[in-house]
């Protein structure tokens, strides 16, 4: 490798490198995964403390503990960096029996704890010793690791402005480049005092708003508030990573602190634990400890006192911010990466000429960028139907056998495909954008079948071939009688509630840079809550489509974690296609689990919208009147459903069969539909809106109205009296045109976005229309073709 081309990308990515090789001028050891990790740039990269092994928790939990967050950060997708010193010489990643090593010899005392002062003196003396946050942040800064994950910061102890007891943590801080991620300086300190010191270091402290609190307390290690405001809040993962990019980008030589608040589950009320920590500081003062024994002291002090409480706490919340620092660390790599591609003086093909087995895509594929992503299965089909009229039980029945690759996600993701084509070529589009299916298969017959078919068509950088002895492809069978009815049905879809295909999500998630994503909940809870967080954390506003599936996989949606449901304006979803039945069952789910009990954050929006008696006089007027399924929906109570659950999910397009699809959305300039011309052929039948309360737009600042927008478009002409075929790919046949809608729409309505709130451009209303309407003609083409989608669908005009 050219040395002059390796300075140039180690230059670009910011890093410090350490001379591995040269021992005489740097005795650092890295360990080669966490070597190879930064040199490849193929995952996130976060560095552990080893004073929690050392002198933190007694043995075996210390060794427990170590073992788990590096587990937990692993888990996360990222690769752990544990430091210490081990005979006297400093290691950035630990294996596990030297982990183990210094868990043994801590047990034995025979360990130092290692700050800036005490690094020269350890490896002169051939010491073991376990690194404090501020020899931590030296191996890491050495080493090129940006992130730091631990427990709680030291700062100036109470009485520290007589005593000048201040940990070297914030001296540190202020002249390394590291950024920690805690839970807030240590609860026996004078917090006030140690915001003041970092403030005169010039160090960044910022907390994570997690429940979009009005004002935010630094939290105080043990509690979520601790009496003192933070000079900063973020609520995404990705502002930190933005703001140690842009640090790094300045050279600046100071540390960040991001404090992650405890979990409610966990956090211990203040006022139970000042006078614990009162009592504790009496203790240490007659004892007469002092310097770096007062905090291992008074820790246990108060572990004794609360009964192992303050412990369970501290273990918990150190995973939790293994968690946050992984998430930043992974948005940091992500923003280096863009910006990289973005410079002019450096193209990306001068960056990293080696591919990781991580890496993104091939030489031959570099340019390829999916706008849309498609989540979801893709399963060998095979499809029965019984030749005789009569069916024998416990033997072979001569039939008619046809397979075919499916499965909801390649559904959709074929259908989008077809949709494309129709698209261009109505809108004589140029450049089309691109949608990829994610999804896992095997390396089995089925799996190898479907790899080579797509590899032949399309792009299949999405689809991951694992080892066959791990899992088997997804597959499903169906055996129908003669007449076409369902016999039996069998499906094996295992595989995409696999740890494994967790794993490809995340990486794909973060190797494409898309806007939209849509998916289905066949997939596991955890899957989706890793889409709705990697929505939730995207610096530009990505579109997210759920697919319910069923009455009973819809219930999923209220399964996600709360920081993935928020309501406006912090939606994570997007909007969600049920049918009627779909629609019940996720009211009532998210009914069950309390999300209409929500007086601050659900109701606010709610009693927003206009949804007064007025309005519900209006619609019971005109549903007797004149809209037949208006008045269906008011009478079985969809209406009512959709108003409660809107504040969370801003779109919810409700399909009806045979009657059409009734869309209604969460507005915040309602009074601009009175002026949308409906001389669009594609345009509804109706639209009604609501009236609320005022709303400041984000752009513009101009008070606008928000409200609620009824939309009710019937099935085509096209679609009436059609012979049925297949049932099979119907819904996802829409759904695929409305993802292949998505990748367009930049393309088409510049001045506006597809799905969004506020309308900017006629043209942006009109669009939607549009897609409404053909993917209601893409459903019935699919509806009376043998296959599941329909080919005809590329020939839509």
């Amino acid at each position: 490798m050219n040395k002059n081309n390796a300075l140039k990308r180690l230059f670009i990515a910011g890093r410090k490198f350490s001379t591995f090789c040269d021992r005489s001028r740097n005795p650092l050891i890295i360990s080669e995964e966490v070597k190879q990790a930064l040199n490849d740039k193929s995952a996130p990269v976060v560095s552990l403390e080893s004073t929690i092994i050392t002198h933190g928790l007694p043995f075996p939990q210390n060794l427990e503990m170590a073992l788990s967050v590096e587990k937990t950060i692993r888990e996360e997708g990222g690769i752990p960096a544990t430091c210490a010193f081990l005979g006297g010489i400093p290691h950035v990643g630990l294996l596990t029996d030297q982990i183990e090593q210094l868990a043994n010899e801590a047990k034995k005392s025979k360990v130092n704890k290692v700050s800036r002062r005490d690094i020269g003196v350890s490896m002169a003396r051939k010491e073991s010793g376990g690194t404090t946050i501020a020899s931590t942040m030296i191996l890491s800064s050495m080493a090129g690791i940006d992130v730091f994950a631990t427990g709680g910061l030291g700062g100036v102890h109470k009485d520290g402005h007589l005593t000048f007891d201040v940990s070297a943590d914030l001296t540190e801080l202020g002249r390394t480049p590291v950024s920690v991620v805690c839970s807030g300086p240590k609860a026996i300190l004078d917090i006030k005092l140690t915001l003041e010191y970092l403030e005169t270091q010039g160090v960044l402290v910022s907390t994570y708003n997690d429940d979009l609190r009005p004002n935010v307390e630094v939290p105080g290690f043990y509690c979520r508030n601790s009496g003192v405001l933070s000079p900063y809040s973020f609520n995404k993962f990705s502002e930190a990573a933005s703001i140690i990019l842009q640090s790094k980008q300045m050279d600046l030589k100071s540390g960040n602190l991001f404090c992650i608040p405890p979990p409610l589950e966990v956090a211990l009320p203040s006022e139970f634990i000042t006078g614990i920590i009162d009592d504790a500081n009496q203790r240490a003062k007659e004892a007469n400890v002092s310097g770096k024994e007062l905090t291992p002291f008074m820790l246990k002090s108060i572990a004794e006192k609360t009964n192992g409480e303050s412990v369970k706490c501290n273990i918990k919340f150190v995973h939790e911010n293994a968690i946050a620092a992984t998430k930043i660390a992974h948005s940091l790599l992500h923003q280096e990466h863009r910006s990289i591609r973005m410079s002019d003086g450096y193209p990306i093909e001068n960056f990293n000429t080696e591919p990781s087995k991580h890496s993104g895509p091939s030489e031959k594929n570099k340019n390829y960028r999916p706008n849309t992503l498609v989540i979801g299965s893709v399963a060998l089909d095979s499809i029965a139907r019984i030749n005789s009229d009569k069916t024998v039980s416990k033997n072979s029945n001569p039939s008619d056998i046809k397979s075919s690759i499916g499965g909801v996600g390649y559904n959709v993701f074929l259908a989008s495909k077809y949709s494309l084509q129709s698209l261009k070529v109505s809108h004589d589009i140029k450049d089309i954008s691109d949608t990829e299916l994610v999804s896992l298969v095997a390396n089995d017959v089925a799996g190898n079948l479907i790899f080579s078919n797509l590899k032949d068509k399309y792009n299949n950088q999405g689809i991951k071939k694992i080892n066959a002895s791990d899992h088997s492809t997804a597959q499903y069978l169906a055996i129908h009688d003669n007449g076409g009815d369902l016999l039996l049905a069998s499906a094996d879809m295992k595989i995409i509630e696999s740890q494994a295909f967790l794993d490809h999500l995340k990486h794909r998630l973060f190797e494409s840079h898309n806007d939209s994503i849509v998916l289905d909940c066949n997939l596991s809870t955890d899957a989706m809550n890793v889409v709705a967080e990697n929505v939730r954390e995207s610096e530009n506003e990505k579109i997210m489509i759920v697919e319910p599936t069923s009455p009973v996989k819809s219930r999923k949606i209220s399964e996600l974690a709360k920081e993935n449901l928020q309501v406006f304006p912090h939606n994570t979803l997007s909007m969600i296609t049920p049918t009627t039945a779909e629609l019940s069952s996720i009211h009532e789910s998210f009914d069950k689990r309390g999300y209409f009990d929500d007086f601050s954050g659900w109701f606010p929006v709610l009693d927003s919208l206009g949804i007064n008696s007025q309005f519900r006089e209006t619609l019971n007027s005109l549903s007797r009147s004149k809209h037949e399924v208006l008045k269906e929906a008011l009478v079985m109570g969809y209406l009512q459903q959709v108003f409660q659950l809107i504040p969370y999910i801003p779109h919810i397009l409700i399909k009806l069969g045979e009657k059409g699809v009734l869309l209604v959305s969460l507005s915040t300039n309602v009074t601009t539909y009175a002026s949308i011309p409906t001389s669009s052929n594609y345009a509804p039948e109706f639209t009604l809106y609501s009236s609320g309360n005022k709303y400041s737009s984000s752009t513009t600042n101009e008070q606008k109205q928000m409200g609620i927008v009824i939309q009710y478009f019937p099935i085509p002409e096209a679609n009436k009296d059609i012979q049925i075929e297949n049932s099979t790919g119907a819904g996802d046949s829409f759904l695929g045109f409305l993802t292949a809608s998505l990748s367009v729409a930049d393309q088409l309505i510049p001045e506006g976005k597809f799905l969004a709130s506020e309308i900017s451009c006629v043209e942006q209303e009109w669009f939607k229309w549009e897609t409404i309407y053909k993917a209601q003609l893409a459903s019935g083409l699919s509806l009376q073709s043998t296959s599941a989608v329909s080919e005809g669908i590329a020939h839509l005009k």
